[in-house]
């Protein structure tokens, strides 16, 4: 879902020094430190990831990490909504996870108002070597402050509304929405889509970007407005699957690869993503001569801010331990590592000057969709409500894209629900 980050715009890069062709990007001391706790169970570290990142470039980190300090680590693989529900479940009853892959900027900052995670820049300031915030892209941090309060780390730095094509099926990917619509008509045959889209309703948001449509305003406590364009775009989505029909009807799943896993079928000629399918679809489909297009033109080209962080929660039984592992995961020669294997886009600067990351094709593609993202909401994860109205949301949209129900009428009833949750 949006995570409240202010956009990039082509000045922005500039002023890196990076142009548009590659992308920029509560303790005392932090030297490492051992568990203080000799029971049995403290010589187990535990780590929440994102199932889809379980990079070789991160395991390799932590099983170092574990030898260093003697510790068996337990490093647990989820679907997004999954780890959300087993944090909750764990802030709950008290036994937390050591280190938290964050599922967006506006997470750390919800859980961090409620006391469940720790605000961090007394770690970064004592930590000087790690480069906190000075090496990181700025929207990437500000995401991840409130009232001067920092709560997660960045770990990705990524923009939602990338085109991907298969060359073989696409001579020329499109630039707008009718362009779109023409190209998955005339690639929609015998087995194959056009396009796939995503049961994951936080990839109706670079749609509704691009028709120039704000998720939410709590101030006024309104939600995808304006209505006659949030109704165009997701009208317009609606249709792809039960007018045109050159989408299938998505599943409604916890898994988000499902567009991934029919384009690498080849069951699906473009889909819209991010990078972090770059290096599925390199490693299950080698064959597949991918093609990677910036974001669409509805009425404005745009995208949607993505990334994930890390977040200590405020309950670990030794936070310096585990701001020291935050450091190794996030240096920069591990973010360098994991974009070789991944194709992943990091937000520190010096990883974007780098010269592998200037030299490959592919994060130019990123850079110039960082460059559009839609300016969103702070105040929504700021507002504790964050996580109600995202479900209120995935129902709705469920709603709407796999069950074919009304758009108006659906949109409408979110809206008020919504409304009513702030």
């Amino acid at each position: 879902m949006p995570s409240g980050t202010p956009a990039y715009n082509r000045r922005s890069f500039l002023r890196l020094g990076l142009g548009v062709t590659v992308l920029g990007a509560v303790g005392a001391g932090c030297a490492p430190a051992k568990p203080a706790s000799k029971k049995a169970d403290s010589r187990t570290f535990t780590v929440y990831w994102n199932a889809g990142h379980g990079y070789q470039a991160y395991k390799e980190v932590i099983d170092q990490f574990g030898k260093d300090h003697d510790l068996q680590m337990n490093w647990q693989k989820f679907q997004w909504p999954d780890l959300t529900t087993k944090l909750t479940a764990d802030f709950r009853s008290g036994n937390v996870p050591d280190l938290v892959e964050e599922v967006s900027a506006g997470t750390g900052t919800q859980y961090g108002l409620a006391g469940n995670v720790l605000a961090l820049d007394d770690f970064a300031a004592a930590d000087k070597e790690f480069g906190f915030p000075g090496d990181f892209l700025d929207q990437a941090v500000v995401a991840r402050q409130y009232e001067g309060k920092t709560y997660s780390i960045p770990l990705h730095l990524t923009a939602n509304g990338l085109l991907f094509y298969n060359k073989a099926m696409v001579e020329t990917p499109p630039a707008t929405w009718d362009e779109f619509l023409e190209v998955a008509k005339s690639t929609t045959k015998d087995k194959v889509s056009g396009c796939a889209l995503n049961s994951d309703a936080s990839y109706a948001a670079p749609y509704y970007n691009q028709q120039k449509v704000d998720f939410s305003d709590v101030a006024a406590k309104q939600f995808l407005q304006p209505a006659d364009a949030a109704l165009q775009a997701m009208q317009w989505m609606q249709d792809l699957v039960y007018t045109h029909k050159v989408s299938p009807a998505p599943v409604a799943t916890t898994d988000y690869s499902g567009p991934q896993k029919l384009f690498s079928a080849k069951r699906a000629a473009m889909f819209v993503s991010g990078p972090w399918d770059i290096g599925p679809i390199r490693q299950g489909s080698p064959d597949i001569e991918l093609g990677l297009a910036v974001p669409l033109t509805g009425a404005v080209q745009s995208a949607a801010m993505a990334g994930s962080g890390l977040m200590i929660p405020a309950k670990a039984r030794d936070p310096k331990l585990s701001w020291e592992l935050i450091t190794k995961l996030a240096a920069v020669k591990v973010e360098l590592a994991a974009t070789k294997e991944a194709g992943m886009s990091m937000p520190r600067k010096s990883w974007a000057a780098d010269p592998s990351v200037a030299a490959d094709p592919n994060l130019a593609v990123i850079a110039k969709a960082l460059a559009v993202v839609a300016k969103q909401d702070v105040a929504l994860s700021a507002s504790g409500k964050a996580a109600q109205i995202n479900d209120l949301w995935k129902k709705a949209y469920q709603q709407m894209i796999i069950q074919h129900a009304p758009v108006g009428p659906t949109l409408d009833d979110f809206r008020k629900q919504a409304g009513a949750a702030l």
